[in-house]
């Protein structure tokens, strides 16, 4: 009977802990989403340390809580510690091509020398722009910190939402190119990056192929085909003999954003033809 109590109570323990992770997974990737990267990363951080092998199934692909404490950082403009985490999370899931992506990335990216104690943050910025903030003030409080992250897809649209506009957004760029033009990647960590990202690619192809043409939920996903052309796109680019580095940039990142929408998207596609089936 002692051992059964224990074995049961162990259990409760388990799930309890499993309940945990999920949540503070799901508040993680919403303040991801909403371009509070540092908070993201205290969320995702937690159940990283609670539970190191964490693999969030939903949203599609399957994914290491490593891969988000890594994109949080990326989003920020913390590279080496985003890829200390994309690191990590191929050491749980070999499988995870979005991390093999990202850690790519990682490589390509510039480190910025580090910054003033006060330089503005994306979460600063986009917390800043929803209160009301003009971007014009925006762009001088910009100009007289500096900044520390880049902007790329994800963060570009994440900034447009709470309120930045056409000149904000070409500031940071400005500001930011300023910081980063004298540090560059050597030629074999940008070849390995390349590689890194040919093979994540290849591998999102394949998932995303299979998941298309071999699943109940497969008609739901891509289905204009965008995300697989542009994975194509990014293919040629980074196994081109000469390669542009920025249009390599540009399309995996452009792939790891879109994907993570589509999942969503899927699933609310999915959910609305449940429910127009039983009515």
């Amino acid at each position: 009977m002692q051992i059964r109590l224990l074995l049961l109570a162990s259990s409760c323990l388990v799930i309890a802990a499993c309940a945990g992770s999920s949540t503070g997974f799901l508040s993680g990737r919403q303040a991801l989403l909403r371009g509070e990267p540092d908070n993201a990363v205290t969320y995702f951080d937690r159940v990283a340390q609670a539970d190191p092998g964490y693999v969030a199934d939903s949203p599609l692909p399957r994914k290491s809580i490593w891969t988000y404490v890594g994109r949080a950082h990326y989003n920020s403009g913390r590279y080496a510690e985003a890829k200390v985490a994309f690191d990590k999370a191929l050491t749980y899931l070999k499988d995870d091509y979005v991390a093999r992506l990202y850690r790519g990335l990682t490589l390509l990216r510039v480190q910025a020398p580090a910054p003033p104690s006060n330089v503005f943050t994306l979460q600063e910025v986009s917390y800043a722009l929803r209160e009301g903030v003009s971007p014009r003030r925006v762009g001088t409080l910009a100009r007289e910190r500096g900044v520390a992250f880049d902007l790329n897809v994800e963060t570009e649209s994440q900034l447009k939402n709470a309120g930045a506009d056409t000149m904000l957004l070409d500031d940071l760029r400005k500001l930011r190119a300023e910081r980063v033009k004298q540090n560059q990647p050597s030629d074999n960590q940008r070849n390995e990056g390349a590689r890194e990202i040919a093979t994540a690619l290849a591998g999102l192809r394949d998932w995303l192929n299979y998941t298309v043409s071999s699943t109940a939920q497969g008609r739901f996903w891509d289905p204009s085909g965008e995300i697989r052309a542009e994975i194509a796109r990014g293919l040629r680019a980074a196994t081109a003999s000469s390669r542009d580095w920025e249009a390599i940039i540009t399309g995996a990142e452009s792939v790891g954003y879109k994907l993570e929408e589509e999942s969503d998207r899927a699933r609310r596609d999915e959910a609305e033809e449940f429910q127009r089936r039983r009515r």
